[in-house]
């Protein structure tokens, strides 16, 4: 539960993973690809990628747009900036790996999150989902991130 909760709160919900079980070398080696990817892209530095790896927010704009690009990568924010509950929901599937009451607690968040206001900038709503991400996994008793 704590790597779903993880991977969106940094805009990470896997979309590497497959119908296999979860496999967090390839996951973190999928992620890191697409972070540096990402980072070209927005121009962010290599301590915004630290940053994340450190489970910290974003410190600059460029950053924010890290994690917006990422979570667009990973499929779970749309071209508009919004947050695909879909995608999201068979990223929790994949990585629940069938516990029911994991995959529960997972679309609790989800829903909690999925339809918050958020700016129009999509970096800014990153953080914004990101927050409620956290929140959310905090006031469902999910206070340790272990990826």
């Amino acid at each position: 539960m704590a790597k779903l909760i993880l991977f969106a709160a940094l805009c990470i919900l896997s979309a590497a993973v497959s119908n296999a079980a979860f496999n967090k070398e390839e996951a973190i080696k999928n992620f890191m690809t697409k972070a540096e990817e990402c980072r070209g892209e927005v121009g962010a530095a290599d301590s915004d990628i630290q940053n994340i790896v450190a489970k910290l927010p974003a410190a600059s704009k460029e950053g924010k747009c890290l994690h917006s690009c990422l979570m667009k990568k990973y499929g779970a924010m749309d071209s508009n900036g919004k947050f695909v509950k879909s995608v999201a929901d068979q990223h929790a599937q994949d990585f629940t790996d069938g516990d029911a009451d994991k995959l529960k607690t997972a679309r609790e968040i989800i829903d909690a999150c999925a339809d918050i206001a958020v700016p129009d900038d999509h970096c800014e709503a990153t953080e914004v989902y990101g927050k409620c991400f956290m929140d959310q996994a905090k006031a469902h008793g999910i206070q340790k991130f272990d990826f």
